[in-house]
């Protein structure tokens, strides 16, 4: 039973990782598209 817990909470670990990994890769994109959309030009804003 031990065992059991011990894998469930390090896969609950795992998956929040994931998901912190996924928000920065998301926040990152974002940034990378305005910065893109910056360069472009005010024209590519509107």
């Amino acid at each position: 039973m031990k065992h059991y817990e011990s894998y469930v909470s390090e896969s609950q670990a795992r998956r929040r990782r994931q998901l912190a990994l996924g928000l920065v890769g998301a926040v990152m994109l974002a940034t990378l598209a305005m910065a893109a959309l910056a360069a472009l030009g005010p024209t590519a804003l509107a």
